[in-house]
């Protein structure tokens, strides 16, 4: 079995090389280009709603850096959240071992947890390990459902990643259930099922599409290792055959596997 190690976090991006894709027998249609580029923008935008949740659930007052500022706190209308990366030169996170800098706008008729509020997050010159982000992400809540729960649809649109390889352009267009924690405020509890699919492509030019085929089980509990802890992908990159990802078994690590034409592939998500 062939070991394949791509570190898809925000700390370091490995691209695979680009090659002709034309001949469907040859070596390269194993590339993970697509791949890569797809869980690289899924993990950027992740993380932006946990920075995004943690600004309206303490405005970051114990943080030096990011700095946070709300404009025209009125119940009435649409206020503002901005969250500030710009330290001395960048902030770092030991948590997670990131750099980051620029601004993540937010504005919004509500906070997360009020039933019909809607988010809009955008971004002044917000870069993450120096990839600028570019785009915007609308999340909506949308009370409860049958079961009781709480449920969001989440839109990135427009969504620009510049990087040193490259430039990735993504959409998502997702629905997001919470299926624990919603009555205390620790993120340590959390669990949410995921639906939905996206688009986009990569650095190499080539366009892919992906949905999501068995529901993406998501453990806040996990962090800081990686948040999606089981579930099914299908990604479809043109001009290759379908590649699917097996996010993992219920356990909190970054290993998935990627099945390409019945040949499985092990890819660890480096943190």
């Amino acid at each position: 079995m062939k070991k394949i190690i791509i570190a898809v976090s925000i700390l370091a991006v490995v691209f695979f090389s680009c090659k002709d894709e034309d001949v469907i027998t040859t070596p390269e249609l194993t590339s993970m280009q697509a791949t890569q580029d797809h869980l690289f923008a899924e993990k950027i935008f992740e993380n932006i709603g946990k920075i995004v949740e943690k600004g309206f659930n303490d405005n970051g007052q114990k943080n030096e850096c990011p700095s946070y500022s709300i404009i025209n706190a009125d119940t009435s209308d649409i206020d503002t959240l901005i969250i500030n990366f710009n330290g001395d030169p960048v902030c770092f996170d030991p948590n997670d071992g990131m750099l980051r800098s620029g601004k993540i706008v937010i504005t919004y008729t509500g906070k997360y947890r009020d039933s019909l509020s809607i988010i809009t997050t955008t971004f002044d010159n917000y870069n993450i390990n120096y990839n600028l982000v570019q785009g915007e992400r609308i999340v909506t809540n949308q009370g409860r459902n049958s079961s009781g729960n709480m449920w969001f649809t989440i839109d990135v649109n427009n969504a620009s990643i510049s990087t040193n390889n490259g430039t990735i352009n993504w959409e998502s267009s997702r629905v997001r259930e919470w299926m624990t924690g919603q009555e205390t405020l620790s993120f340590s509890d959390d669990t949410y099922k995921i639906t939905g699919s996206s688009s986009g492509n990569g650095v190499n030019g080539n366009t892919f599409t992906v949905q999501i085929t068995n529901s993406l089980d998501v453990v806040l509990g996990c962090l800081p290792a990686c948040v999606i802890r089981s579930g099914q992908t299908t990604i479809s990159p043109n001009g290759y055959p379908n590649r699917v990802i097996n996010y993992g078994d219920s356990i909190c690590d970054c290993n998935v596997d990627v099945i390409i034409n019945e040949t499985t592939y092990p890819i660890t998500i480096g943190d």
